[in-house]
């Protein structure tokens, strides 16, 4: 995986700013790239992530996204780009196939979810990957963090 570091937005994600994506997303973002960082280091991810995990109630989705993570970094079909953190304050392309493949998982659509992740890993390990990917977005889904904002709707009488 490569680190991108500059503060300009992606044109393939549409420049899309963190703090615009709904709760998992923002969540999902700091992981993947704190992921990647301790990845590089050689640090030990329960180290690099328990806490932050923990603070949202999520520790049990930990292992299960580094599974995801790992199976990203061992089996990408080319260069896998993933913001700097802090200092990337858009969505990177890559991470945005990640988030689309969540969002796609948390809405039930696990073959749409199999063909995003498509875009960047081996197609023998989408399924594996979506397995694992699930099970991360039920255990952040119980915690209260959406992929998806809710629709707010109001009734206006004229």
């Amino acid at each position: 995986m490569h680190e991108v570091s500059s503060d300009k937005p992606s044109a393939q994600a549409n420049a899309v700013e963190i703090e615009t994506l709904a709760a998992a997303g923002q969540f999902s973002i700091f992981a993947i790239r704190v992921w990647s960082s301790a990845a590089k280091q050689r640090m030990p991810i329960e180290h690099a992530l328990g806490r932050f995990f923990n603070d949202f109630r999520c520790g049990p989705a930990l292992p299960l996204f580094d599974e995801c993570m790992a199976l990203l970094a061992v089996s990408a079909i080319r260069k896998v780009e993933i913001g700097c953190c802090p200092s990337n304050m858009f969505v990177v392309a890559d991470e945005d196939i990640l988030l689309r493949c969540f969002a796609a998982l948390e809405r039930g659509t696990t073959d749409k979810a199999e063909k995003i992740i498509g875009e960047v890993i081996i197609s023998p390990l989408t399924k594996t990957f979506c397995r694992s990917a699930l099970l991360y977005v039920q255990h952040l889904s119980d915690a209260g963090l959406a992929f998806t904002r809710p629709v707010n709707l109001s009734v206006v009488n004229t």
